[in-house]
């Protein structure tokens, strides 16, 4: 969910970037408001929106995979505990503070059961997340984090150890259609990962691949005109419920995305990432994912939302989300990712060591 380009290497910005992790997080506050609002069927197309999710995960994968290839093959090695302690320092935080406004929360509300395993990221295998549901995505991210490293170092020294690469991703989409999760649609992260793989895998691809990167680079627009084509199939589908048309699974919605990342990489100066607002609800994307969720308690516990339109209620909770997020971002997000450059154990590879 966070964004981190700089777990490793300089900052590179790009746009198109900005654009998606943007798209990615009004599809899923717009999902979740048509969800708190009661689901109505003329809005079910709106619902698509949690597949945003898993456009967070494809990004990820490219921004964290590419900084950990090329460390790779600069370097023949990764720094996993630079890489962790960035990785850490820049998404736990914001976290551990919303986990303990949340435990604050069931306090008050007489809820003695403090689940202990927020605490270390196994509530999607230790409990059915009763409260603080939206954290299952970043168990999947957070899971996937501390394997992945280890895994590209392990590829890169021992090249036969590359026979399991297949098998690990189409691991999730077996465990999907075998019914191998507990919760439903599979919040776990052996059920869930493959997104992130395939952004790591298109990384790689960038760096080490440089002849196939020009082939995808050229053929980028065309891809992502096929994934805009598959995603208007789900589309259609909810708009016209009578064709029967069902919704593609997550490995299908996972290739949209890299199409679309393939692009936002191979055009940096897309102008669409630059229109006003891109960059800042993308730089808060990940603080608004953790705390929207609490917008629709605050217009609960205001009024509620009886009679408001459909439309004034995701404004509202558009404007909430945004006033708590700019709070936890400025006082929580970013200077744990300013705490990264003061200590030794997380700088970046390329930041100036600071003068005593």
């Amino acid at each position: 969910m966070a964004d981190d380009r700089t777990a490793g290497g300089g900052h590179v910005r790009y746009p198109g970037l900005d654009f998606l992790r943007a798209l990615a997080i009004v599809l899923v506050v717009n999902c979740h408001a048509v969800t708190a609002f009661g689901s109505p069927a003329e809005y079910h197309v709106v619902q698509l929106g949690g597949k945003g999710v898993d456009l967070f995960f494809v990004l990820s994968g490219w921004l964290l995979g590419r900084q950990l290839v090329r460390e790779l093959r600069e370097t023949n090695t990764i720094d996993l505990r630079r890489f962790w302690y960035r990785r850490w320092l820049r998404t736990l935080p914001a976290y551990f503070a919303v986990l303990a406004l949340t435990y604050a929360w069931q306090v008050v509300k007489g809820n003695r059961d403090l689940r202990l395993s927020y605490l270390v990221f196994g509530q999607t295998y230790l409990t059915d997340l009763p409260y603080f549901g939206v954290s299952w995505s970043l168990c999947v991210e957070e899971h996937f984090y501390l394997a992945v490293a280890p895994l590209l170092l392990l590829f890169w020294r021992v090249r036969p150890a590359l026979v399991l690469l297949p098998p690990l991703l189409v691991l999730p989409a077996v465990c999907r259609a075998a019914g191998w999760y507990s919760h439903d649609p599979g919040v776990e992260t052996h059920a869930r990962y493959d997104p992130c793989a395939l952004g790591v895998l298109l990384a790689a691809i960038e760096v080490t691949r440089p002849r196939l990167w020009a082939v995808l680079r050229r053929c980028a627009p065309v891809l992502a005109l096929f994934g805009v084509a598959a995603a208007g199939h789900d589309v259609v589908g909810r708009l016209n419920p009578e064709l029967g048309w069902r919704d593609q699974g997550v490995l299908a919605w996972a290739l949209i995305f890299v199409s679309w990342v393939l692009l936002a990489a191979a055009r940096p100066a897309w102008a669409v990432g630059r229109a006003p607002g891109v960059r800042y609800i993308a730089e808060r994307s990940y603080a608004v994912y953790l705390l929207h969720p609490e917008a629709f308690a605050v217009l609960h516990r205001v009024g509620g939302f009886a009679g408001l339109p459909l439309a004034a209620f995701i404004a509202l909770t558009w404007l909430f989300s945004l006033a708590l997020a700019e709070v936890l971002f400025r006082l929580v997000e970013r200077p744990g990712m300013r705490l990264r450059e003061r200590f030794g154990a997380s700088r970046s590879r390329e930041a100036p060591v600071p003068l005593k």
